[in-house]
């Protein structure tokens, strides 16, 4: 094979194509349990070292409870206690719209809690919770700032730190404005309230300097041992080089060490800022701050990286001061903190990770200045809602009719999407379509059958790489015309080795299939089947066996707020468009009346809206997933004009979008092997990704 180039293709995924009519499955949501919520570290008790908060809504109605987790000092494990702090009522706070921080607001000694509040349109608050030493105060809806004319949505981060020349804490406000123009924005507090010092920031990068979406902030004192607080971020430029940028705080505002160079870059080639969540603490107790990265191997394995202070943030070593085996530890759902939390002078890192069944584990790595120490389950939770819906179908949350049984292989049918296979026939009957791109910067579907078979399926075409990848976690059939030789070679090997079973005339199953003149199809464009010949050659080929069909993650409730289920950084999407080539190109139509998407797709001339040709039902999906991955040209010829067939990446990690409820949420995808269902999830984590599912964001039933 042979890489040609590396961008970013589409994978859709859309579930639940008619409008579900049942409850779904229950599931203990987003930012329900203490390890899915939002993590922070402070002195909240006032005493010295570090303790962590947690703030979730543990009942997904817009409550709120904070806990704190620290160390109990006389133990001689290390582990963690908990207690509330706050709580309160349902329908007064919602995550969703709250972008938190951690400093000490009142100069008490003692770490308060800080949450920029989105009131709609270009209205926000800043909320304020003060530290007692032993419970958090709200101090008022009315907050300690507010503006009329402050967009939420283009604050990028709060990072809270003591960067005042008088010696008084504050907030940055990484703000992004248009055409890559980043500025940061300063609020210092009197005590009482916090003073905003204009549109015109502590710092102003130009127009086209910075994208803040390439970049990860952290605060420190990286450059020094004194004085006030740095921000340093580590930015991703083009063919994963890094370069760390420090800004210090001046009477002038913040000015970058070293200018655009930075402190330390990269080598080509090198680091992937999304494959890290980064934290920063005094390591090594020499008095400067060190950056630790918690970062993601392709083989499942996770390093702690660090930066050192010492050596200007500089990477000496990408062995790690702490390394995990392949898959001991799940990256997606784990969230990290830094700190010292053991009082000893140098800052440790804990890790929070939700698990599916509801409960938080938190584990800590303990620096004794040169290494980290792991000490699994210092603390953890007990199981929160662990009802997971055995009576419903597995691919789209509806309930299981009385006698159904959901343990058979899912129907992969490969749907050609080619304008003269047009209009499809079955597609309204599938669970879950994924669209693939495949040679010509054209796709090809894969229609899911589980929960209903198609009368009428096709028309059919040829197996490719990706279907290699994708079929086994469905626990499929792959229905195909056929395959390349190359291609067939792999797939015998697939089956043998029980990755899946085949149905093809290619492959023996001719008898499943029949050609059709229906709407004017030309051969090679009208091969099809029905759903009860391909369960028949399916069992010829041994599929006919019981099989577990992993589940995806459904809502409990087709209500329910726009947030919900991991969508606190959603903003409103009712209009999608995918950029194949002309005669192709995909657009899906958010309806707030069904609150679905309906499906048009181009035919070189006008776009068409996608109905089944079988029953005349319109394509109305209501979740779609878009997946960003690797295309790699091959050398394999997949047709008669000699175009070279397309493999992806398709395991690993790497950018994507949900959307839902007319709203788009970005974050990542994760996914380790081919028979494991892909993990969504938002930039801080995933929720609760567990072995051998699941997607989150949770998706509609």
């Amino acid at each position: 094979m042979r890489r040609v180039t590396s961008f970013a293709l589409t994978l859709v995924i859309s579930l639940a194509w008619l409008i579900p009519t049942a409850v779904p499955e229950q599931h203990t949501a987003d930012a329900q349990t203490p390890a899915a919520g939002i993590p922070l570290s402070g002195d909240f008790r006032g005493a010295g070292g570090a303790q962590i908060v947690t703030i979730s809504d543990p009942n997904d109605d817009l409550g709120l409870r904070i806990q704190l987790l620290e160390r109990d000092a006389s133990s001689s494990t290390g582990k963690f206690m908990v207690a509330d702090w706050f709580t309160s009522q349902p329908g007064t706070f919602d995550l969703g719209k709250m972008k938190w921080a951690a400093t000490d607001a009142n100069f008490d000694g003692k770490t308060d809690l800080i949450a920029l509040y989105d009131d709609g349109d270009t209205s926000v608050r800043l909320l304020v919770w003060l530290s007692t030493g032993a419970s958090f105060t709200f101090t008022g809806a009315a907050g300690w700032w507010s503006s009329t004319g402050y967009a939420w949505s283009r604050t990028k981060a709060i990072i809270a730190g003591n960067f005042s020349a008088v010696g008084h804490n504050g907030l940055l406000f990484i703000y992004q404005y248009d055409n890559f123009d980043m500025r940061i924005h300063y609020l210092e507090s009197d005590g009482a309230k916090f003073l905003y010092n204009g549109n015109q920031g502590v710092y102003a990068s130009g127009p086209g300097q910075y994208d803040t979406t390439r970049a990860r902030f952290v605060v420190g004192r990286f450059t020094r041992t004194t004085g006030p607080d740095q921000l340093a971020s580590v930015y991703q430029y083009p063919d994963f080089q890094i370069k760390i940028h420090v800004f210090d705080p001046t009477p002038n505002g913040l000015q970058p060490v070293n200018g655009w160079g930075g402190v330390w870059a990269s080598g080509l080639n090198t680091y992937d800022i999304t494959k890290a969540k980064f934290a920063a603490a005094d390591v090594d107790g020499d008095g400067k701050t060190d950056l630790l990265s918690y970062y993601w191997y392709g083989d499942g394995s996770v390093r702690v990286h660090i930066f050192r202070g010492s050596q200007n943030l500089a990477l000496i070593n990408t062995d790690g001061i702490a390394t995990f085996a392949p898959f001991a530890i799940s990256w997606l759902e784990t969230r990290v903190v830094a700190g010292d939390f053991n009082k000893d002078g140098k800052g440790d890192l804990v890790l929070l990770t939700a698990a599916r069944d509801g409960s938080s584990h938190v584990g800590t790595l303990l620096s004794n200045g040169a290494t980290l120490q792991w000490t699994s389950e210092a603390w953890a939770s007990a199981a929160g809602l662990n009802n997971r819906c055995t009576t419903c179908w597995p691919l789209n949350g509806q309930p299981l009719a009385a006698g159904a049984s959901p343990n058979h292989r899912t129907l992969a049918v490969k749907i050609d999407n080619a304008p003269n296979a047009r209009p499809h026939y079955g597609l309204s009957k599938a669970d879950m379509v994924v669209e693939l791109l495949v040679e010509g910067f054209i796709t090809r579907l894969a229609g899911y059958f589980h929960s209903q078979d198609p009368d009428m399926v096709g028309a059919i075409r040829s197996v490719r790489y990706s279907d290699r990848y994708t079929t086994p976690m469905v626990r499929g059939v792959i229905v195909a015309s056929g395959a390349s030789q190359s291609t067939s070679d792999f797939i015998n090997a697939d089956v043998a080795n029980g990755n899946y079973v085949i149905v093809s005339p290619q492959f023996g199953e001719g008898a499943s299939f029949f050609r059709s003149n229906v709407d004017g199809k030309v051969a090679p464009h009208n091969l099809f089947a029905t759903g009860a010949s391909l369960r028949a050659g399916a069992a010829n080929e041994g599929g006919a066996g019981a099989v577990v069909v992993p589940a995806w993650d459904f809502l409990t409730s087709p209500v329910h707020q726009p947030t919900a289920g991991g969508f606190f950084g959603s903003v409103p999407a009712s209009f999608i468009e995918i950029p194949y080539r002309s005669n192709a190109v995909v657009r899906y139509q958010w309806d707030p009346g069904t609150n679905t998407y309906a499906r048009f797709q181009s035919d070189g001339v006008s776009f068409q809206r996608e109905v089944d040709a079988a029953n005349n039902v319109a394509i109305a999906a209501k979740n779609i997933a878009i997946i960003n991955t690797d295309i790699i040209t091959t050398t394999v010829q997949e047709d008669a004009g000699g175009a070279f067939s397309l493999d992806m990446r398709l395991v690993g990690t790497g950018p994507a979008s949900v959307f839902r409820d007319g709203r788009r949420q970005d974050g990542l995808v994760g996914r380790r092997l081919a028979p494991i269902t892909y993990r969504i999830g938002t930039p801080t984590g995933c929720g609760r990704c567990e072995d051998p599912l699941e997607v989150v964001d949770d998706l509609i039933p």
